[in-house]
């Protein structure tokens, strides 16, 4: 077998995978990749992960190794990288994303730039491929950083609207999850039809969602709590989740927590979102009377940053389903169509 070429740059050196793993007294960032790299290096069958909570409550999950190669060569062959190209991880290598592009670097032989990944990444010139997430890019607009990138994939959240147009033809949008071994699927900016990468094919259930086939990744039918509309085995247009949980910026906010607390304080209140520029949602509480916001106020006194409400919204009459429970999307909707009602909490 022909020796590994990958190479991983940091602090302007260059490193094989093995001088990298070598490496002593490295800052977090380094750590992560060096244990990612490791995998890569021994012959164990699987890789233990923190879900982001796509598909239920975050969890640990365990991804086989054929699995983790399956997706990284599908990548590799979607964005034509070959032995030589460059990219750059911006991500943390301790999540899915970041570490299977520490993976694909490594069976692609590619050349790997090794940033610090914070929400205004240094991004080098001349890539060839680099992945990050919707806030960054965000942050990289606003700040009008040039990004002389060949292929720029953004997932992990939504991009909101207003950034999602044709004006960037090479940033592509990546849907998947960590079940899957990162994307599945991908669109340009400015189309709305998610296409299907390597061996993967789509059907819905009866409530129009999305179930997953990926024979590289050894998947059959994986069913996600994304409503879509399919158009063919191969291509989709996302709808929205059926399910309540809300993405902000990355992070996974699952509504049950906040409202059982709530609950148990004899408020009765349900999270729902509206969209947010940068962050792609955040969260809103929704009441039925203004007499409960002094409570609400104390119910959720210890819950701090992203996953914090910041505003509300009362709604006497919550929209239901047939079978009587709550109809989160219609009332996310309603939320939309009445930003005027929601005030500061």
């Amino acid at each position: 077998m022909s020796k590994n070429k990958s190479l991983f740059v940091w602090n302007n050196q260059s490193y094989s995978a093995t001088e990298l793993v070598d490496l002593q007294e490295v800052p977090e960032h380094i750590a992560t990749v060096q244990s990612a790299l490791r995998f890569c290096l021994s012959q164990d069958s699987e890789w233990t992960l923190q879900t982001s909570g796509s598909t239920g409550a975050p969890k640990t999950l365990a991804l086989s190794r054929e699995m983790i190669y399956g997706s990284a060569r599908a990548t590799l062959d979607a964005f034509e990288l070959v032995p030589g190209s460059r990219a750059a991880l911006v991500l943390p290598a301790k999540y899915i994303g970041g570490f299977m592009m520490v993976v694909r670097s490594y069976i692609g032989q590619l050349t790997l730039h090794l940033c610090e990944p914070r929400g205004l990444p240094y991004v080098p010139e001349g890539l060839d491929f680099v992945p990050m997430t919707p806030a960054q890019f965000i942050a990289l607009q606003e700040a009008r950083k040039q990004l002389k990138v060949k292929n720029l994939l953004l997932g992990g959240s939504a991009l909101p609207a207003r950034y999602d147009t044709t004006n960037y033809p090479d940033v592509c949008i990546g849907y998947g999850m960590t079940e899957t071994a990162s994307h599945v699927a991908l669109r340009s900016l400015g189309s709305t039809v998610y296409t299907a990468v390597g061996a993967t094919e789509f059907s819905v259930n009866t409530d129009s969602c999305l179930c997953i086939s990926a024979p590289h990744l050894g998947i059959v039918q994986l069913q996600t709590q994304d409503r879509v509309r399919l158009l063919d085995k191969k291509r989709f247009h996302y709808e929205g989740r059926l399910d309540h949980v809300i993405n902000s910026g990355g992070i996974k906010l699952h509504p049950e927590k906040f409202e059982s607390v709530c609950d148990g304080q004899g408020i009765q209140a349900v999270m729902s979102a509206k969209g947010h520029e940068r962050y792609g949602q955040v969260p809103v509480m929704v009441l039925r009377t203004m007499d409960d916001v002094k409570g609400l106020k104390k119910a959720l006194r210890h819950w701090e940053g992203a996953a914090m409400p910041k505003e509300v919204c009362i709604v006497p009459e919550w929209p239901l389903l047939e079978n009587g429970k709550l109809d989160r999307l219609k009332l996310q909707s309603f939320i939309k169509s009445h930003l005027d009602r929601l005030f500061p909490l």
